[in-house]
């Protein structure tokens, strides 16, 4: 036995010494081939992981986009940004309230319709001031919601959660739009004051 464990050390140092030979001569050290193997395999998978994450979280956000309502259901009517609102505020009944003034944005008057805690405003069409048009619906308390779910009083986050990544935002404000029309919140600190359906002309 003892000869035995004598062959195998004298086979180890031949080779260790032959290792330190070649590393000397032609200047160049060898990496060991199972760790860098591992190091390899942990950076990709962790890259693996980080991309598939991202895609995710990507399309998820898409996912929720697409599915946003930039029209605005109020007791079983649909009003939609830009359209003509005569027949529709027919179909709406006596709202609560209604006032008329001179138009911001446009030239003629604007008129607002109030029920409960809606207010639903008209524009002036551009090419005849006779026919009135949807500008914004706006949800102004708790007592609405969007068809997603989501109202004034609730946090950025459970927004998000619903909606996707905003289109564009600010610590104020956040967006969703999509061709003609506007969905935004407006925010105080991390929660909602109010919700704007918008007509968008660029």
């Amino acid at each position: 036995m003892n000869k035995k464990f004598t062959s195998v050390l004298a086979a180890a140092m031949l080779l260790t010494a032959l290792t330190a030979c070649g590393t000397a001569e032609d200047d160049s050290v060898a990496e060991p081939a199972e760790p860098a193997a591992a190091a390899t395999t942990t950076t990709t998978a962790a890259s693996t992981e980080a991309a598939a994450l991202e895609t995710t979280t990507a399309a998820e956000a898409e996912s929720a986009g697409a599915a946003i309502n930039y029209d605005y259901v109020l007791n079983g009517v649909t009003i939609v940004p830009g359209a003509e609102s005569e027949a529709v505020l027919a179909s709406l009944g006596t709202p609560d309230s209604t006032f008329e003034a001179p138009s911001c944005a446009f030239t003629g008057t604007s008129y607002y319709y109030t029920y409960g805690g809606v207010q639903v405003v008209t524009y002036p069409d551009e090419h005849d001031q006779s026919l009135n048009r949807f500008y914004e619906v706006d949800l102004m308390d708790a007592t609405v919601s969007t068809p997603e779910g989501i109202k004034v009083g609730d946090t950025y986050d459970a927004l998000v959660a619903k909606y996707g990544t905003p289109t564009q935002e600010t610590p104020a404000f956040a967006m969703y739009k999509t061709e003609g029309k506007a969905v935004q919140f407006f925010l105080e600190g991390n929660n909602i004051t109010q919700i704007v359906y918008v007509v968008q002309f660029n």
